[in-house]
């Protein structure tokens, strides 16, 4: 226990860590991403049909950016686009690293929570990356200028997937197909 206050200081680079996507005149950290996937899984999981451990999903998206501290965002560029298997090596050695500098319990948790989102086996896990897909789009509806070369097809390919499994979440995106199409999204 003692100066495990120390070892915790390294989740505070997740604020130090930017996205891609704009915040006013500045990007985005990972550590407010993080913030607002937490709001809106309270927000689906409070109208959901289907009933999930809520702490679960909680603790998946608490952590479940943290390897980008040592990994950097994965940024969905259709121009720069980085093969899945080379992401997903460098995230797995970066949890690796991570989680040596932790306490026990911390890094523990990390790891679970880090293999859980990545076998992608439990309900909760997929409601996480659902919103945390989600999430990117949603804040994404204020930068327009963000969207140059994205099309449709391609939001789509990237993202629609993680949405079928859970209805609330699948009607809120083809709500925001029909706002991005109105409003001239895809024609940049």
């Amino acid at each position: 226990m003692k100066g495990d206050w120390q070892k915790l200081r390294i989740f505070y680079k997740l604020k130090d860590i930017y996205m891609n996507n704009h915040v006013g005149s500045r990007k985005e950290s990972s550590a407010e991403h993080t913030w607002s996937t937490l709001i809106l899984a309270d927000y689906f999981m409070d109208i959901m049909q289907e009933k999930l451990n809520r702490q679960r999903v909680y603790e998946l998206l608490i952590y479940h950016d943290v390897v980008e501290i040592e990994a950097n965002d994965t940024i969905l560029d259709p121009a720069n686009h980085v093969p899945k298997h080379v992401q997903q090596e460098k995230e797995m050695n970066a949890v690796k690293s991570i989680a040596q500098k932790l306490p026990n319990n911390s890094a523990n948790k990390l790891l679970e929570a880090f293999n859980e989102l990545e076998e992608e086996k439990t309900r909760e896990a997929k409601f996480a990356l659902a919103v945390d897909k989600l999430d990117a789009i949603i804040h994404e509806v204020d930068y327009k200028e963000d969207w140059k070369g994205w099309t449709e097809e391609f939001l789509r390919d990237k993202k629609e997937h993680y949405f079928k499994e859970f209805p609330e979440i699948h009607e809120a995106f083809e709500e925001m197909m029909i706002y991005f199409r109105k409003h001239g999204y895809f024609k940049q």
